[in-house]
């Protein structure tokens, strides 16, 4: 699938920790066999920085505001993680019970939050992961915007990575949210209770993992004292503006969702029956000042169903390709570009309609199971790289060169709706 440009006139790593205290660590034992074993670790103290907690975050967001009618919503993604730099493997829980988002407002003051119903604070049961020496582990908690009852309203909760609906018993939510710039931090609470975990150090569970076996899970009764707090981090959230709301500016750039026809013809259904697509993004330089743009995997499709569900797109490659220099494009002040990535609709050999968005770089994703109907479509522009690799005579990487003037940030646009129809 080919893409098309045009040129026309017109992670910052949060990381933080406070002290924190582990104690009275018994009672390791497998939950799928009779041997037992004891381990103690009283009054371990861990020092600064032997924990660290933080979030993977550009240092510039900007997320657009959804339309205020039904069906229409926006998602985005927080990932926080944390290193052990402690002597020994240490059992840690970062579940959903135990991570606690805060936001402030343009004016400073915490947004007012509400917490799941029935949410485990301090005593339970968790499940989690033995992390070993410098080692990591993460998580991730999905954010989404909507409007509820002429409030926007932002609900975070876990990871679904399917088409089932939230359950607002075990989410957080903030409402009377708008246009402005927002700063948001995680807590972690460690956790007192038990958490259930598998440990992938021991020679038996080595050979386990090797041999494809499942590996038994192992208790550890903990007694936390402390909180880990990543710094906080910037994001905005930003009105649409411009024909039919699809384009948000941002500091004197604009990004627009461009679907120049929104009646889209599906395709016949018979095997390898394609129809391409015109569904694209202008970015227009309004500043005085030139900017480069990657092209080149920095564009993320999303869709959201008729039933206002957001749909998640599958991902694969038979080739990679790494970033070159042709893909970084120099847009100088009062120009913009116009780019249309391949895009197709598919009626697949799984007798259903797929739309299929070039990545680029030699992958794709696409969106199954489509049918007659009202969609709404946008792109969220990613880049956090300003260099691209310097290569020896044989190929290889050996070092990293700059781009100069390279516009880096994460953008989500304006999501446009469109109609697919069936002839």
């Amino acid at each position: 699938m080919a893409a098309l440009l045009v040129v026309t006139d017109g992670s910052i790593q949060a990381v933080g920790n406070q002290d924190l205290k582990l104690e009275k660590v018994t009672n390791m034992a497998s939950r799928k066999s009779k041997r037992s074993k004891k381990f103690k670790q009283n009054d371990l103290q861990l020092k600064e920085n032997d924990l660290q907690l933080k979030m993977e975050w550009p240092e510039f967001v900007a997320i657009s505001i959804p339309e205020n009618k039904p069906g229409v919503t926006a998602e985005f993604s927080f990932t926080v993680s944390l290193t052990n730099n402690t002597p020994v493997a240490i059992p840690l829980a970062i579940d959903y019970d135990a991570l606690i988002p805060e936001i402030f407002g343009p004016d400073g003051q915490a947004l007012h939050r509400r917490e799941p119903i029935n949410r485990q604070v301090g005593n339970g049961e968790y499940h989690g992961s033995l992390v070993g020496i410098r080692q990591q582990i993460s998580t991730s908690m999905e954010g989404r915007l909507s409007w509820q009852n002429n409030l926007l309203q932002l609900i975070l909760h876990r990871p679904t990575y399917d088409a089932s609906p939230i359950d607002l018993d075990k989410s957080w939510s903030f409402d009377t949210l708008g246009p402005g710039k927002y700063q948001v931090q995680f807590t972690y609470e460690t956790p007192t209770g038990t958490i259930v975990y598998t440990n992938p150090f021991t020679v038996f569970n080595i050979r386990k993992i090797l041999e494809g076996k499942e590996v038994p899970l192992e208790k550890i009764e903990v007694t936390g004292i402390g909180q880990l707090v990543t710094p906080l981090a910037n994001f905005r959230l930003i009105q649409p503006v411009g024909l039919n709301n699809s384009a948000v500016e941002v500091d004197g750039i604009s990004f627009e969702t461009l679907i120049p026809e929104p009646l889209l013809t599906l395709p016949n259904k018979s095997e390898s029956s394609y129809q391409s697509v015109e569904i694209g993004i202008r970015i227009a330089n309004n500043t005085l000042t030139p900017f480069h743009f990657l092209f080149c995997a920095s564009f993320s499709p999303e869709l959201v169903s008729p039933e206002g569900q957001v749909k998640w797109s599958g991902y694969a490659n038979d080739w990679m390709r790494a970033i070159e220099e042709s893909d970084f494009l120099l847009v100088p002040p009062g120009k913009s570009v116009t780019f249309f990535p391949g895009i197709s609709l598919f009626w697949t050999n799984h007798s259903q309609f797929s739309l299929i968005v070039s990545s680029g770089n030699g992958g794709a994703g696409s969106f199954d199971e489509l049918k007659p109907s009202i969609y709404h479509f946008r792109f969220q522009y990613y880049n956090a790289s300003d260099t691209i690799p310097k290569k020896n005579l044989a190929g290889e990487s050996i070092a990293t060169r700059p781009i100069e003037k390279v516009w880096t940030g994460w953008v989500d646009t304006p999501f446009v709706e469109f109609r697919l129809i069936e002839l």
